[in-house]
């Protein structure tokens, strides 16, 4: 019988400004970044493919940010460190081989932007490198082994409305440039894209705006020949879910929407790259604009919800047990939130900062946690 793991989530530092759907980053064994995102905001109505990725189907006019600030692993408080030249939300962040951290696009005032801004974590300064070729948010982001940066799909919201994108580019640190690549064979915004073992990118999932749907589509991308194959799609059209590398080499997808607007789903697939192969399983609890994190053990955390029908089930967390394919809830969050940032820390216990209340109007958080197995 499978042992039943537990955890505990214990109070640190307070960020210093409230956000959500904002970036974070781990740097190394020194702490978090975490970057720019959205305040306060208000409700109004509009097309879901026109508006910042995890709202519940309505466009919003936020508080958009521009602030950073850096979480001290070592004494559990957080500090400012320079501004972005001007605010975004809905932002790719990676961290380059290099150790530098590359901030690609966003929603600034409710439009997408193609600008890509680069930060020194011994500098602490922001420098702006090569603008996207088409602005996007709601993209993807992904380190490739040879160091470059893939970004996939996203939304190019413009004054005249949105369009989701299946254009692709790929950066290269060495010149500062991108280059287009194959397109992506749907247009998709909300999806997942992980880096597998053989390096390629699995593309799962999203939402499609010609077709007005969450897709059941899934792709693998070679960085050798450029070219995308169709792979087996998923049992279930999902959107807003996140994948998690497993330590075997599957790709576990946990939770999303499988209709645009629609309810969290419980449901996770876990897909096995060798074989092109799906398998289901169940997580305790609906899901949606949650985290997915593979702690240093190989069991992964999964945090947070946004159901507003059932708002208890922000303060939720489960962990999955790849060995025994088993979900067992941990312990509460206080408060409960969705849309925050996760990061697995050198010390094996995961920071979990900011998010949004489960509530009708959203109220974000300074709020961090940490939680640690037991």
């Amino acid at each position: 019988m499978a042992s039943r793991m537990t955890g505990v989530f214990t109070p640190t530092g307070s960020m210093l400004e409230p956000r959500y759907f904002h970036n974070a980053v781990r740097i190394a064994d020194l702490g978090v970044l975490v970057i720019a995102g959205e305040g306060a905001l208000e409700a109004l109505g509009s097309r879901f493919d026109q508006v910042a990725p995890g709202t519940t189907g309505c466009a919003s006019t936020t508080r958009t940010m521009a602030s950073a600030e850096f979480y001290h692993q070592a004494s559990g408080q957080w500090s400012m460190v320079a501004p972005l030249p001007f605010p975004r939300s809905a932002s790719g962040a990676v961290v380059l081989q290099s150790g530098i951290v590359l901030l690609t696009a966003g929603s600034e005032s409710g439009q997408s932007i193609s600008d890509v801004q680069l930060y020194n974590v011994s500098t602490h300064r922001w420098t702006p490198t090569g603008p996207l070729h088409t602005p996007r948010f709601g993209h993807t982001s992904t380190l490739l082994a040879s160091g470059n940066v893939l970004v996939v799909g996203g939304n190019n919201l413009q004054s005249g409305g949105g369009q989701v994108q299946d254009s692709v580019e790929c950066y290269d640190p060495l010149t500062g440039h991108w280059q287009r690549k194959a397109w992506l064979p749907v247009d998709a915004m909300n999806h997942t894209a992980t880096l597998l073992s053989t390096g390629e990118v699995l593309v799962v999932g999203g939402y499609s705006g010609m077709q007005n749907a969450a897709l059941p589509r899934a792709f693998l991308y070679d960085p050798t020949t450029h070219r995308w194959t169709e792979r087996r799609p998923l049992p279930a059209p999902r959107m807003q879910h996140t994948a998690t590398l497993l330590a075997d080499g599957q790709v576990l997808i946990c939770g999303g929407a499988d209709e645009p607007f629609g309810p969290a789903q419980a449901l996770a697939f876990i897909y096995d790259p060798v074989l092109d192969s799906w398998d289901q399983t169940a997580m305790c609890v609906p899901r949606k604009e949650h985290s997915a994190t593979r702690l240093a053990t190989g069991e992964v955390l999964v945090v947070g919800a946004s159901s507003l029908s059932q708002p208890e089930q922000a303060a939720t967390a489960e962990l999955y047990d790849p060995r025994s394919a088993q979900w067992s809830l941990t312990a509460p969050l206080q408060p409960g939130r969705f849309g925050h940032g996760a990061c697995c820390l050198s010390t094996g216990q995961v920071l979990i900062a900011g998010g949004s209340r489960a509530t009708p109007h959203p109220a974000p958080l300074a709020n961090a946690e940490l939680f640690t197995l037991t």
